[in-house]
């Protein structure tokens, strides 16, 4: 390993993403891993060989480098996968043996979805893999899925979701007639995950080209729009990455250094709960990327589990949907932190989730209302934040942001409950005025509450219809 002629190898490697392929002197493989920058992975395992004994030996026995340059570490990651079960390099046998990592499943089911998974507890599933990066796969499975029209949904609904109207999916609930097509699609899925293509651009173009030579026109036009697909979608994550280069994400690189993470934590999401006495309850997941808000990720939760007034078991919730939704592919923003808006209860609560949908890994902060303490899995007190600090700044702005999001659907779901209540009662008060009265009242009781010329003072409003309202609230006993 001391070689110079293969320090001077490493050295010339590019710092782009892709696989390498460690051998020996023979030219066996010993060794085959993916990387984000291949020169500066490569190169750390001259420091940690004097720290680990596996990489020691293994260095010891490395004569040649080789290495394939791919488009995106997504893609280098599905290709590490394919060499590894191809090749079965004897230092690569310890990922196959290890039953923590993470597969991608192919369900067995009349029209089949692809989502990840640790086990393979279904016999009758196809399975992918192990990979050696569950975070990467989620984003190779958002792809596929976006790619490929294949259904997200675990259960059919009875009517089309946002996916078919989007071109996502080829919707066999509610046209079981595609089957063949989905079939057909589901093929093309297989053949590029376990196809060894070092891209999926790559592996779209080859397979348009063989459909143009085959006269195949209309395949190829398929190909072709999965191509213009892929390349709008590229170009809308590096741009989005790119736009705030010069912006110097101080309060980022702090909570970076505060939590003693390895990347910069780009991606923050947020969740609060609201409810008034357990009704109505609703939670809110809003997302930050480079310390701003996308709001193509923002997500409302009615809450479906829950009785009563128990905000643990609303977080719960809502955070179990999202991290299932990213598993099954239908959720594609994967954060490196999630913020709960609340104090030790809530995280632990939400703890609970991320242990049980194999998410424990991710940075897991709540942020107490009283004192704007932030706490975190990794330790019993508090974040060491300082009151003007940057971090908890933008914490702050997250978590008010949560709350503002929760706060505006609950609203919105008292306002359609009360107009279907008492105020469908009222004689003479019709659609437009009912619409009035519950923009300027949060309930029945300030309704009633209200006299005939608080009434009669709102626009749309005069006093006739005013009387109406006071009368039918004060000549009985209306709830």
């Amino acid at each position: 390993m001391d070689s110079p002629n293969l320090r001077d190898k490493i050295n010339r490697l590019p710092m782009t993403p892709g696989i390498y392929l460690m051998k020996d002197s023979e030219g066996g493989i010993l060794y085959i891993g993916k990387a984000r920058a291949l020169r500066k992975r490569v190169a750390s395992y001259l420091i940690l060989r004097s720290e680990f004994p596996k990489v020691k030996i293994l260095m010891s026995k490395v004569a040649n480098i080789d290495y394939v340059e791919t488009s995106t570490e997504v893609d280098a990651l599905l290709l590490e996968a394919q060499l590894i079960q191809k090749y079965q390099p004897r230092y690569n046998q310890e990922l196959k043996d290890d039953k923590s990592y993470p597969l991608l499943k192919i369900t067995h089911e009349t029209f089949p979805r692809i989502h990840l998974t640790r086990n393979k507890t279904d016999k009758k599933a196809t399975y992918y893999g192990p990979y050696t990066d569950a975070k990467l796969l989620r984003e190779a499975i958002a792809l596929i899925n976006t790619l490929f029209p294949l259904r997200k949904c675990q259960t059919l609904p009875k009517t089309a979701c946002l996916y078919y109207h989007i071109g996502q999916c080829l919707a066999p609930c509610i046209k079981p007639e595609v089957k063949s097509e989905y079939d057909k699609v589901l093929e093309e899925t297989k053949r590029f995950v376990g196809g060894g293509k070092k891209s999926f651009m790559e592996y779209l173009y080859e397979r348009m080209r063989q459909a143009a030579e085959e006269l195949r026109f209309e395949d190829a036009q398929y190909f072709k729009e999965q191509m213009e697909a892929l390349g709008r979608l590229r170009k809308k994550r590096f741009s989005l990455k790119r736009q705030d280069l010069s912006v110097a994400l101080s309060a980022t690189l702090q909570l970076k250094k505060v939590l003693g993470m390895e990347k910069l934590p780009e991606k923050i999401v947020c969740f609060d709960v609201s409810n008034t006495q357990g009704d109505e309850a609703v939670a809110s997941k809003v997302s930050f990327y480079r310390e701003l808000p996308d709001k193509i990720e923002y997500r409302r939760y009615k809450i479906r589990t829950v009785t009563g007034i128990d905000d643990y078991a609303m977080i719960q919730e809502a955070l179990s949907r999202m991290l299932v939704g990213l598993k099954e592919g239908r959720e594609t923003f994967i954060p490196d932190v999630i913020l709960i808006d609340g104090g030790k209860g809530h995280l632990s609560a939400a703890r609970e989730v991320l242990q049980k949908e194999e998410f424990e890994n991710t940075e897991l902060l709540s942020i107490a209302k009283r004192f704007e303490t932030i706490y975190s899995v990794k330790t019993d007190e508090p974040l060491a934040l300082s009151r003007d600090a940057s971090a908890l700044y933008l914490l702050q702005k997250i978590r008010d942001e949560a709350h503002r999001f929760a706060i505006t659907y609950h609203r919105s779901l008292k306002v359609k409950a009360l107009g279907r209540s008492a105020l469908d009662e009222v004689p003479g008060i019709g659609e437009k005025r009912k619409k009035i009265l519950l923009r300027q009242f949060d309930s029945v009781e300030e309704i009633k509450r209200a006299g005939i010329a608080q009434l009669a003072g709102l626009p749309g409003m005069n006093k006739a219809a005013a009387q109406k309202i006071w009368d039918f609230f004060h000549s009985r006993n209306v709830v």
